[in-house]
């Protein structure tokens, strides 16, 4: 400041004087402006959890000038978030609304811009971006009562069961308990370390947003590294709109406290509204109409008399003299029709006994999977619905598919390894004679060509998967002594003696599998 203490004013210096004070106002103008910052930025930015009654832990942003990105648990709402921040400078605004740190709610939905505004008036921008993280893999604790073993697949183990659905991503409630029996189940998949188990609630519940029952299976998918392919195949059925798709669920599986791995909680094979839909005989229907209606897997069987098809019943489990001779006189018809001169005639041909258009959609499944069970000898359901065909309604057991299996190159004449060649065409009884009728093939080309556009985004289905299970499948596959469930991605099964190395190479093989796979059948399907 310049203090002025007396002046002479002469009339010819008047002007002089008043450019003298306006040069001084301007320069004390000056200097007030040189004393206010211009500096705008935040310094920090977090949503911390007692502000944020859904977040357990601090979601801490990136700051990358003029952008901020933070990632919140897949639970949290997006609206109503309040940001801590500190900052340099006068205030922060979004729009005309003055911001306070731990104290302003904002929806964060879509990005929001932080004005921070310095002292001199100057602002700086940043547009914060709120991600969600993707949902935690579902929990599923089973404890038996008294801490009782799983000896064996017939008999059922008191136990506890607790469903957690961590970020509620697959319903409403974040956990789910009932009493429940557990036990074994599988033939070979039992025999390996890692167990399959069934487990059978007291009461019917929906579990994961799944259908409402009292059966489900927890799939250990030992064999197969990526743990991906049996939703692999479920995602296939689903696209070929077969008559049922089992719904499965990836979870983190405790028993009795201790950590076994990566599962699949799963819709236990059955017929029910809520599954595979159909009515089944009773076993007061031994004569006529309502004679019909049957779901095939075991106990009691019969082998086809020209093929030596295996046939067991599952449903019901024990069919009356006259169901079984029903069921076995029908399959045997149809099979010596099917392998008549005859057999192609649209009235009294196979067709008259076989559901074409349900063959048709399981074909695709199993000839693009490769599946070694796929070609009738196993895992292979068939029904006979109420006045209705022999019908392909469901697909199973697929963890040794998509080239996961070394065996077949011998034992069926068709390598099941290779995503090249045809397999279930070649090597299965029934679709060895479906290839000869040209009404079977006009039909196959249609339908695969109407299922193409989707089943391309199977690769994309896996990869997306694989994303979500990275964490999951880490402690699958490390050592008990560092928290994981000790199974080995390294260590050969008895499917295949070829690993990969690591979990990323097992994800790539199934990818490239099923692309090169789609390629060869989209040219050799439509080339028949």
């Amino acid at each position: 400041m310049i203090h002025l203490k007396s002046f002479k004013i002469y009339p010819a210096g008047m002007m002089f004087l008043y450019l003298v004070l306006f040069s001084l106002f301007i320069s004390c103008s000056e200097d007030r402006e040189d004393e206010l910052s211009s500096v705008s930025q935040l310094d920090s930015f977090a949503f911390h959890p007692e502000f944020n009654k859904d977040l357990e832990t601090i979601a801490t942003g990136t700051i990358s000038d003029p952008g901020i990105i933070v990632s919140i648990p897949y639970g949290v709402s997006l609206d109503g978030l309040v940001a801590t921040f500190t900052y340099s400078g006068a205030s922060v605004k979004i729009g005309n609304a003055e911001q306070v740190s731990g104290v302003t709610e904002n929806d964060f939905s879509e990005p929001v811009v932080y004005s921070v505004i310095a002292e001199d008036g100057t602002k700086t921008d940043y547009t914060v971006t709120v991600t969600k993280n993707l949902p935690r893999l579902p929990k599923v604790y089973i404890n038996t009562t008294g801490g009782a073993p799983i000896l064996d697949r017939e008999n059922y183990v008191n136990s506890t069961v607790i469903v957690e659905d961590i970020d509620k991503y697959y319903t409403s409630e974040v956990k789910f308990t009932s009493t429940a029996g557990i036990r074994g189940r599988g033939n070979s998949t039992w025999g390996m370390d890692k167990k399959p188990y069934r487990v059978k609630l007291d009461s019917k519940a929906s579990l994961l947003g799944m259908s409402k029952d009292k059966d489900w299976a927890l799939l250990a998918n030992h064999t197969d590294k990526t743990l991906l392919r049996n939703i692999t195949a479920f995602e296939i059925s689903r696209i070929a709109e077969m008559s049922w798709t089992p719904a499965s669920v990836s979870v983190d599986f405790y028993l009795n406290g201790t950590y076994q791995g990566v599962y699949g909680l799963t819709e236990h094979v059955k017929v029910s509204e809520e599954r595979l839909d159909m009515e089944l005989v009773k076993s007061s229907d031994n004569a006529g109409e309502a004679l019909t209606g049957f779901h095939f897997d075991e106990p009691s069987k019969f082998r086809t008399d020209q093929k030596g098809l295996p046939i067991m019943f599952k449903d019901p489990d024990g069919p009356t003299d006259p169901q079984f001779e029903y069921v076995r006189n029908y399959f045997n018809t149809a099979e010596q029709v099917l392998y008549s001169d005859n057999f192609k005639h649209p009235e009294n041909g196979y067709r008259k006994y076989i559901d074409v258009e349900s063959f048709i959609n399981y074909y695709i499944v199993q000839e693009l999977a490769k599946n070694v069970d796929g070609n009738m000898r196993g895992s292979c359901y068939l029904a006979i619905r109420r006045n209705g065909k022999i019908e392909q309604p469901l697909i199973w057991d697929l963890d040794i598919a998509f080239g996961n299996a070394d065996h077949i190159t011998w034992e069926q004449g068709a390598s099941s390894r290779e995503w090249d060649g045809w397999f279930i065409k070649t090597c299965s009884p029934w679709f060895d004679r479906f290839f000869e009728d040209p009404y079977f093939v006009s039909e196959l080309k249609k339908r695969w060509n109407e299922l193409k556009p989707e089943l391309d985004e199977i690769p994309g289905f896996i990869r997306e998967h694989a994303f979500a299970l990275q964490d999951a499948q880490a402690r699958n596959f490390s050592p008990k002594a560092n928290g994981g469930a000790g199974w080995s991605i390294i260590k050969p099964e008895w499917n295949t003696i070829i690993v990969r190395g690591s979990y990323t190479a097992e994800v790539d093989y199934l990818v490239d599998f099923v692309e090169k796979r789609l390629q060869w059948l989209d040219t050799n399907i439509n080339g028949l």
